[in-house]
Order: C-alpha cells, then structure tokens, then sequence
C-alpha cells in the first residue's frame, strides 16, 4: 500500500527519532527543506524554515541564483550525537555538483557547513544523491551517484568515530555499478543509489531513466560484501503503476529505513514521484512497506 504525503518534494531522505519521522528533500526548486510526521502514512509538517546555512560554504557557489542542492541524506553519530547532512551543491560558476556535509545539534537544524570535506569528479558532470550507509561492523560509507560522461555508482568510506566522524574521508572511492551493466538498458541516467542490509543481504537500491517522465523507476541489486559485487534484479522493485490503489507516475529516489528494529522480514521506504501535469520539479512524497525475502524485494 501506498501513502501519498507531502507536494513538490523531491529525492527524500528518512529518517526515525524518538518514534517521529523526519524526511528532507529539495522544495519548488528551493535550497534544503524538512517536513516531520509522527508516522509514514500521517499527515507530513514542512519546517517552515531554513534549515541548511548554504551561505557558510567556502567551496560551493551560486548559478542562476541558486547553490543547486539536491537530494540530501541525514543521520545521527554516535561520537557526540550530533546530526550530519550531506548534501550535493554546485561549483562556483561551473555548475557541476560536489558532495559536501553540513552539522547540527538537532536534526531540525540548522545545519552548519563542514568546508574541509568535499568529494569531487574533476572528470566529469560532477557527483550527486549521496546517501550514508554503516555497517554491522561499523565501518561507515558513502555511496553516490558519479554523472556523465561515463554513470557509475560509487561507494567511498568515511570515518566511524572522533570528531570528524561521517565527514572524513577513508581510502579511494571503489565503483558499484555502471549504467547499462549486466545486460540492463538504464536510458541515460543511474542515480540516487541508497544502501541497506536485511537477513545478511546488501540491497543497493536506485533509480534508472529519465526523472521527468514515466519511465523513471526504482531498482535494486545485492550482494554478500558492502563493496560488492551486486547482482541486478531482473524487475523493478517499483515502476509507473496503478497497481497498488494509487496511480504513481515515475517513481523514484528512493529512501529506506536504516535500522531493521528487529525485523528482517520489511523495510519502510519513501520515495517521490510526478505530479499531473507532468514537470520534472512537480513531485509528490509517498511512503510503502516493503517486503524482504531473501534476495528478492516486493510490494503488496
């Protein structure tokens, strides 16, 4: 079953605190924003505020007006509490993103920038959708997407404990999977890729096609290891469809639920998908469970 929530918000992060949900994602076209609920299929709250204090960066840089944030991702550390946001945005003048992280000591915010940590591409379109990921043996990760001209899916360490943890750098970033592999035919695009492990199974959830239309989708792969190899599922985890009760055109960006709370058998998921009359910026918010059995995810 579905839950449609909150309008024109679009690559949602989830996250859980205290039995409240948090979602952030980007608004209209505007920098970061929040929206709170005390359940997935209750009525979702915007903050109503700013939220991220982009204007802090050192290394980031307006086009057209805007840092060009997008898709963000939240957690909590457990060295002091505090809450991390990382958060793409764009390269002065250029207009190609980068991943950088921005602190809080609430996960409301604000959240303040972190300038010493940045992941870029210099060799192509830049990074984008990065999403945290720790381990049962709490070794922590990033995993993003890397643009054009070649699509990859990458996964790079971060520090697990002291003061720079979430936001320092491990070794090399190691690619996941390329648009196109195992046979698949992605469109142009393979992007917001979100890491999470149930019944000892990596599943590496994203998105294919064009985000704009119908064609967008939320895929998945496993694998043993968290660096890999995964394997691609042979059908969409979730497609254009009035399957389930609710017309959904073009879903996509997915967000899961990090913490299986004891149980392997589901995992709560929060996606976008687009408004009628299709725009690429006119999404929705919805949430669904998701069912696990062994290597394979559904939908009821």
């Amino acid at each position: 079953t579905f839950h449609k929530n909150v309008s024109s918000y679009v690559g949602s992060a989830l996250y859980n605190l205290n039995g409240t949900w948090y979602s952030f994602g980007t608004f209209n076209g505007k920098d970061i924003q929040g929206a709170r609920s005390s359940s997935l299929e209750g009525n979702w709250t915007k903050f109503g505020r700013p939220i991220l204090a982009i204007n802090e960066t050192t290394w980031a840089g307006t086009r057209n007006g805007s840092y060009g944030t997008w898709a963000p991702d939240v957690f909590q550390r457990c060295s002091d509490n505090k809450f991390v946001m990382l958060v793409p945005t764009t390269l002065p003048k250029k207009g190609h993103h980068c991943i950088g992280a921005a602190i809080a000591d609430t996960i409301t915010g604000v959240y303040h920038p972190v300038n010493d940590f940045v992941q870029c591409n210099r060799t192509s379109s830049g990074v984008i959708d990065p999403a945290w990921f720790k381990d049962d043996d709490k070794r922590q990760y990033v995993v993003y997407k890397t643009d054009r001209p070649e699509v990859y899916l990458e996964i790079r360490e971060v520090a697990n404990s002291g003061p720079k943890e979430g936001v320092e750098w491990v070794g090399n970033a190691q690619k996941l999977l390329k648009k196109d592999a195992q046979g698949f035919k992605d469109g142009f695009n393979l992007e917001a890729p979100y890491i999470f492990k149930r019944g000892g199974v990596y599943f590496l959830a994203y998105s294919t096609h064009y985000y704009g239309d119908g064609s967008y989708d939320v895929q998945y792969a496993t694998s043993k290891h968290v660096k890999g190899p995964y394997t691609r599922a042979k059908e969409p985890l979730l497609k254009t469809t009035d399957k389930f009760g609710c017309n959904i055109t073009g879903p996509g960006s997915a967000s899961f639920q990090r913490d299986s709370k004891g149980n392997e058998k589901v995992v709560n998921m929060i996606f976008h998908g687009l408004k009628l009359p299709l725009r690429p910026m006119r999404r929705e918010l919805y949430t669904a469970t998701v069912h696990v059995n062994g290597t394979k995810l559904y939908i009821k």
